[in-house]
């Protein structure tokens, strides 16, 4: 599996922990539906990957925008450096990325057209509703996921950046899946302590982007001086 799909689910995965905190509770929330059995399943592994679905269209936008970039020269190198140092910075500083959306103001207005949207839903949860409950969960507001779509952004590729959000989603799945079925025994407690790991996973993130950085100026450099067939099978490879 390529590597950086790896990053993704390893990183979707361990930022479920936040998850926990903060989309936990509407996982628990989701009236209807069964509550026990196969369908029980059905219903919440639909919820997950209507989630994963909204966020590899919100990687297929970011890569558009970094392939919008691709005449600039190095760009990718100084665009993945520059989010790294972003990263480090927040978990230095404890930065809560999620507080700092809410200063945007037309991000507000969306939010509050999605919350509203999702409440309907979730009032009125069937069992092939649970889908679309999940699309409109992965539009909410959440710094982690907009964090991830920055590193969708450095790849620099439509594909390439859905692929990386897509397996981002699938990563919190375990979590969350959990948290939906058996969530009613989970603490509140344990569930906002949970949000104090925000810092650790932007060290991590900042770390991952660190070394993505490296690679992406090394395999530059193993370009310099090929002949332009030369370049396209490296690339490829």
């Amino acid at each position: 599996m390529n590597e950086l799909y790896i990053t993704a689910l390893g990183l979707g995965f361990a930022g479920s922990f936040h998850c926990l905190g903060m989309c936990g509770p509407i996982a628990l929330a989701i009236q209807g539906g069964s509550t026990s059995g196969p369908r029980l399943v059905f219903d919440r592994l639909s919820y997950n990957l209507g989630r994963a679905f909204t966020y590899s269209l919100l990687g297929a936008f970011a890569g558009l925008i970094g392939q919008g970039l691709s005449w600039m020269v190095g760009y990718q190198v100084y665009l993945t450096l520059f989010l790294a140092v972003m990263m480090v910075c927040f978990g230095i500083f404890s930065v809560n990325p999620d507080r700092l959306l809410k200063l945007v103001p037309f991000l507000g207005e969306w939010f509050q057209f999605v919350r509203k949207q999702l409440g309907k839903h979730m009032r009125q949860a069937k069992w092939h509703t649970f889908f679309s409950i999940g699309i409109l969960n992965g539009f909410l507001p959440c710094g982690l996921v907009y964090m991830a779509m920055m590193t969708a952004l450095s790849t620099g590729d439509v594909f390439e950046g859905m692929g990386f959000m897509f397996a981002f989603g699938l990563g919190t799945i375990p979590m969350m899946f959990a948290v939906a079925v058996a969530g009613q025994f989970i603490e509140t407690k344990v569930r906002n302590n949970v949000r104090k790991i925000y810092p650790v996973l932007f060290l991590l993130m900042g770390g991952l982007l660190f070394m993505r950085a490296y690679k992406i100026h090394e395999s530059s450099k193993a370009l310099e001086g090929k002949d332009p067939t030369e370049q396209v099978e490296m690339k490829c490879h």
